[in-house]
């Protein structure tokens, strides 16, 4: 299924509507203009260089992003062993980032393997943490806001976990302040309903990580760290919608695989029953069907077709 996923993601032709996005910025590539404007997503960057150095198709976009993109997921599988976690985020994974937002897709990728490998193997290190979230942020630098999930599945020092505050209240100032001034270069006034502050799908969507969270926390779970991680997520992405909704849409893409995470680790604690995760199922699979039938980027989808049609 992920190898299936990720031909998808590399094969598409014009799909989705991010395509003349990045179609625009393959089309206006500067070596010199484009790194100064990068943000310092600089991943993206050094994708967008090899692209047009080697005067290659502008396919090879999403051809890099699938492979990096599943490969992180891939790798976080082998940690995460619970294929229900991929029909979980199968919606936000292929449709809404992979095939339509491909440096976040890969910025999603990144972070949802870094925390698989504190939440389900014995990794102590900070350190990797950090330079994996900073990795994610050479790509989409909005994946800073996440550094705060370590807070919950470490036991840091101090001054760590200050530095990891600092660290994504920094990153979501800078988060919103884009998205109200729209002067990135993923032109949010474009692609987020031309230039409103407003995403009337984006509490829809934090509705159902809200949901996930829920089905998958306890008050008196053995980990009482992931309930407060996922009590930090409801109370975040409610305040930050409150604020902005364009914000939220985009960080949402972040708080849904980590509230997914929460879920799976717990039902293999034994705490979340087997028919909350067939709810839980249900829900992602009825939403998916929803989504196509009535949201207005949905006929950017369809057909699919790949890049040598």
């Amino acid at each position: 299924p992920h190898l299936i996923i990720m031909a998808m993601i590399a094969m598409q032709g014009e799909v989705g509507p991010d395509y003349f996005g990045y179609l625009n910025r393959y089309l206006n590539f500067n070596v010199n203009e484009t790194f100064q404007k990068s943000n310092g997503e600089i991943g993206w960057y050094f994708i967008e260089y090899l692209t047009h150095v080697n005067q290659w198709g502008y396919h090879m976009y999403s051809m890099f992003a699938g492979i990096i993109g599943i490969g992180f997921l891939l790798k976080a599988q082998n940690n995460i062993k619970f294929f229900g976690f991929l029909v979980i985020i199968f919606q936000q994974i292929l449709i809404q980032l992979g095939l339509s937002g491909l440096r976040q897709f890969v910025a999603v990728c990144i972070l949802i393997y870094a925390s698989s490998i504190y939440f389900f193997s014995s990794q102590k290190s900070v350190y990797k943490f950090l330079f994996l979230i900073v990795l994610g942020a050479t790509f989409h630098v909005s994946v800073l806001v996440m550094g705060f999930i370590l807070i919950f599945i470490l036991k840091l020092k101090t001054r760590q976990t200050l530095f990891l505050i600092i660290l994504s209240v920094v990153a979501l100032a800078f988060d919103i302040s884009a998205s109200v001034l729209a002067n990135t270069v993923d032109k949010y006034d474009v692609r987020y309903l031309q230039g409103t502050r407003f995403s009337s799908g984006a509490w829809v969507r934090f509705s159902i990580t809200v949901i996930i969270i829920v089905m998958g926390i306890y008050k008196n779970t053995a980990n009482k760290e992931l309930f407060f991680l996922g009590i930090t997520i409801i109370i975040l992405g409610t305040s930050l919608g409150l604020v902005n909704s364009i914000a939220l849409h985009r960080l949402n893409y972040y708080f849904l695989p980590v509230g997914s995470l929460i879920l799976v680790k717990n039902y293999r604690f034994g705490t979340v029953s087997r028919m909350r995760m067939r709810f839980v199922y249900i829900m992602s699979i009825c939403y998916f069907i929803i989504w196509f039938g009535f949201s207005k980027y949905a006929d950017s989808f369809i057909p699919y077709t790949f890049f040598f049609n």
